[in-house]
């Protein structure tokens, strides 16, 4: 079975979500694209996510999306659609769709284990007259092995990620934050497959006056098919 994992990110503001005082951009787990045989493997799916804590912003998006895993490059794309992500003139909550894409170096490795380097960008407009740019960079380690007819596949992918808030005046603020991601997936003989990912950044509290850091924590679930 060639390897796989599916994309799915949804949005709201920080990986996180919420807004996630500059967290990640979008309410999905950032997830790492695999590397695949020479003839390359398609997914596509659907999932959703959730942030686990207070400074996550514990809302609810739904998300499709579809990757291509190769044997030198992965690239994936997602869009999705974030609940009470973002406000109105009036201050009232509102849905959000967020989109972003992947790409991922696969560096050449012997044996089972997978390395890339992966990199991304996700958009969202939390509120009116306001864009929110976030990039995700990290370096995944993977493997595949076999449980009876099941392609498993746990990684985790330490990364760096650089969130730009653009409000329509005034000036934009950008910040750098450390997170880390891990997830399993398992996939069928017949390509149907589920995923199941975690992801945690350490990012500043907006709430904090005295500029102090909080961990941000989501949870993130996909079903796919490899076609």
């Amino acid at each position: 079975m060639s390897k796989t994992r599916f994309v799915l990110s949804i949005a709201v503001v920080a990986l996180l979500v919420a807004t996630p005082a500059m967290g990640q951009l979008i309410n999905y787990p950032v997830t790492a694209l695999p590397a695949s045989n020479a003839d390359g493997a398609t997914s596509i799916g659907a999932g959703w996510g959730r942030g686990l804590s207070e400074s996550s912003g514990k809302l609810d998006a739904i998300a499709i999306g579809a990757a291509r895993a190769m044997e030198t490059v992965s690239f994936g794309v997602i869009g999705s659609y974030v609940i009470d992500a973002g406000f109105d003139a009036a201050g009232a909550a509102t849905s959000e769709i967020s989109l972003g894409g992947s790409v991922a170096y696969n560096v050449p490795m012997d044996g089972s284990v997978d390395v890339g380097i992966q990199g991304g960008i996700e958009w969202m407009a939390p509120a009116e007259s306001v864009s929110l740019l976030n990039f995700p960079l990290g370096v995944s380690i993977g493997t595949n092995t076999q449980a009876g007819s099941l392609d498993v596949r746990p990684w985790i992918m330490p990364r760096v990620q650089f969130t730009r808030l653009s409000p329509a005046t005034g000036d934009s603020n950008t910040e750098t934050d450390f997170a880390t991601s891990a997830g399993v997936s398992g996939v069928t003989e017949g390509g149907f497959g589920v995923g199941l990912y975690v992801d945690w950044a350490y990012v500043r509290d907006q709430a904090a006056l005295d500029g102090s850091s909080t961990s941000q924590w989501l949870f993130g679930a996909a079903v796919f098919y490899v076609l």
